[in-house]
């Protein structure tokens, strides 16, 4: 995580800058707030035109997180980029005013002054996004484009190349650039008169993120003067008023309400080891100072814990006061609890913790001797992990794709403190296992049908964090991808087969399957966790004819998704998997390859075998495909009497004689909708999938 942060703080630019704040226009609100190290603060943007450009500009000193959020509290937009600034367009219905909620969180160790910038847009107005893409990702982005004519740039921040495709609201294809670079600009010529909305795809193809700008200029659009209720932005949440002091003292349970601080005395006696742990439900911070005033401890970090040592210095008791800040919109119960160092015993640490979804939280690890300690999430979210010493000093860091974690702890002979700190980059809460020496048995919400899973570091391997898991079965089946993990299928093949896989719907699959030999045969990074492609043993098949292929499969989302593996098209198929592997069912009654003539068979030796599929959500009641180099589409393949319903797939064979691979492919929905892709080389693909 720090090696990404440090690629991505050197490409925000000037342009990201200038952008930020060019939205000055005289019914622009431009106002000036400041967030805290370690802290975060929300701001209400009290949006009045039907359109408008929200942009935030920080000093550059440290990393700002946004989250933009609609009147409903619904996220609209998010930015986790490793930079200061944020550009998003904000769109709301009715003629009233409406309140969208902004919140910037610090990830740095000192203050940040921001601006922020709110400007009604009309159609003739530029609109700027800023995304972030993740490494290996293809994501759709949605933009408007107003005017006669539009003039369309995406730049990113030039570490990886980015490649795109501009779909319009027909989903015709307008522009396409694959070329080894992350910029491109376009022409968007023939709008719709109130705006037309594209869909653009950008596929990040380097190991790492890439900040993407994309910036939309109208032509012969009319510039309309603003009329309504000027934008205007306010500080939502910060500590109000004057702290109060709690009805009662020392350890035990209080509430911090929203927004505010709270003062608790602690008669100590004897050296004693304070512990604060609050629900979890909002950030908390503490300053600790002794009885003449001086501040002793302060944690101003993103979580709602904290540990310290309190050593009463001027008489055997002193009292202390403890100031507990709630950053949060709601109250927080958090509880104090102060341990005799004699009575602190020996070893402290293991158990569960429930970590909230995108919060921190810390745990104390007391140890006497040199111990390896596990930490294993649920494996629904991504954990981040920091360990320290009594000092303060770096013990272990764990920054990769996943919620587990080991390390050793050696106290050097004497019972020590050690604390340990996470991070949850989910979106649901995260149930932590920690135990000492031995690896806890985690039981993981899974069907009971589903193959267990073990966990293998693959250096070098195309996961994310660099450790994938491998899963125990092979072949045909289902199996779990935790969330924001890789998980790594063999698949053993006798003859061609037919591969289907398909997800449960509830996150984003990529795919890539290499043969033996370490050579890819099949990828799909689009936006599904479906994918389907043809199997054939080649150079490396043993005696038998069999070889086995390597499958990972990416989970890109934030929750599990049980996916299920299916062989057809070979009867040594399941014979290679093992017994109790099962063909997958048919998706069509038209699913058996086409019979190719004798007279238009090729004589090349090319496999132009592939899969059609229909992923566009309806009916397809006409098909046609043809030599690229001819002019006439032909039949329809389907015929009269056939149509390949949503969702089911076609095994075809594309050859007309000529040995031709390039051949260019039509489909007619019943909706009216005609969708054309050109140039596909049937040779080397294995599939055509009409969106």
């Amino acid at each position: 995580m720090n090696i990404i942060r440090a690629s991505l703080l050197a490409c925000s630019g000037t342009l990201a800058v200038t952008l930020a704040l060019a939205a000055t226009s005289a019914n622009a609100s431009v106002d000036d707030y400041s967030v805290g190290g370690n802290s975060s603060v929300n701001i209400n943007l009290e949006v009045c035109s039907a359109t408008s450009q929200l942009a935030v500009q920080g000093n550059g000193g440290t990393d700002l997180d946004f989250t933009v959020s609609d009147p409903s509290g619904m996220s609209v937009h998010s930015d986790v980029g490793i930079d200061d600034y944020l550009s998003v367009v904000l769109e709301k219905n009715g003629d009233d005013c409406e309140t969208f909620s902004l919140s910037v969180s610090n990830l740095g160790d000192e203050a940040n002054p921001f601006q922020v910038v709110l400007e009604p847009l009309n159609e003739a107005s530029t609109r700027v996004e800023k995304y972030v893409i993740a490494p290996g990702a293809n994501q759709t982005l949605e933009f408007k484009a107003c005017g006669t004519s539009a003039q369309l740039i995406a730049r990113g921040g030039g570490n990886t190349d980015l490649d795109y495709i501009v779909r319009n609201s027909d989903g015709g294809v307008v522009h396409e650039d694959d070329a080894l670079e992350d910029e491109t600009t376009a022409t968007l010529a023939g709008l719709l008169s109130d705006c037309e909305t594209f869909e653009m795809d950008v596929r990040n193809l380097g190991q790492e993120p890439n900040v993407l700008l994309v910036m939309v200029a109208p032509e012969g659009a009319e510039d309309v003067a603003f009329t309504g209720t000027a934008p205007s932005t306010s500080l939502a949440s910060g500590l109000t008023g004057i702290a109060t002091v709690a009805e009662s003292e020392g350890a035990g349970e209080y509430r911090a309400d929203a927004n505010a601080a709270l003062i608790v005395n602690l008669p100590v006696c004897g050296v004693n080891r304070l512990e604060i742990r609050g629900d979890g439900d909002t950030d908390l911070d503490f300053t600790v100072n002794d009885s003449t005033g001086e501040t002793v401890h302060t944690d101003f970090d993103l979580s709602d814990v904290t540990f310290t040592t309190l050593t009463p210095s001027l008489e055997e008791c002193e009292t202390f006061t403890v100031e507990v800040s709630n950053l949060g919109d709601v109250y927080n119960v958090f509880s104090v609890t102060l341990t005799d160092e004699e009575e602190l015993g020996g070893t402290s640490g293991p158990g569960e913790y429930r970590i909230n979804a995108t919060s921190s939280s810390k745990v104390m690890l007391r140890v006497c001797d040199s111990t390896v300690v596990y930490a294993r999430g649920d494996g629904d979210t991504d954990l981040d992990f920091d360990v320290t010493d009594g000092s303060g000093g770096a013990v272990h860091s764990d920054y990769d794709l996943t919620d587990q974690t080991e390390f050793t702890l050696d106290p050097d002979g004497a019972c020590s403190d050690f604390q340990m700190s996470i991070s949850n980059l989910g979106d649901v809460y995260n149930v932590l296992t920690i135990a000492f020496d031995e690896e806890p048995d985690i039981a993981r919400a899974v069907e009971s049908d589903a193959p267990p899973i073990i966990t293998r570091d693959f250096p070098g391997s195309p996961g994310r964090g660099g450790g994938d898991e491998l899963a125990m079965s092979s072949g045909p089946g289902d199996y779990r991808a935790p969330a924001n993990a890789t998980l790594t299928v063999n698949l053993p093949v006798c003859g061609r087969t037919f591969l289907s896989i398909e997800g449960d719907g509830d996150t984003d699959l990529d795919y890539q399957i290499m043969d033996a030999a370490g050579d890819v045969v099949h990828s799909d990074y689009a936006l599904s966790d479906k994918t389907y492609t043809v199997l054939t043993p080649g150079n490396r098949a043993d005696d038998e004819g069999c070889e086995t292929f390597m499958m990972t499969v990416e989970n890109l989302g934030d929750v599990y998704n049980v996916f299920t593996v299916g062989y057809e098209g070979s009867t040594e198929a399941a014979g290679a998997a093992g017994s109790g592997s099962s063909a997958i069912s048919a998706r069509s009654a038209t699913e058996t390859n086409i019979v190719v003539p004798e007279d238009t068979a090729s004589t090349d030796g090319n496999n132009r075998n592939i899969a059609i599929l229909n992923r566009t959500g309806e009916t397809l009641s006409s098909l046609y495909w043809s030599n690229s180099g001819t002019l006439d589409w032909g039949a329809d393949k389907l015929g009269d009497a056939s149509v390949l319903a949503a969702g089911q797939q076609w095994n075809v064979n594309a050859s007309d004689g000529s040995n031709a691979c390039l051949f260019d492919f039509r489909a007619l929905t019943a909706g009216g909708r005609e969708i054309e892709f050109t140039r596909i080389n049937v040779c080397e693909v294995t599939s055509v999938a009409f969106e």
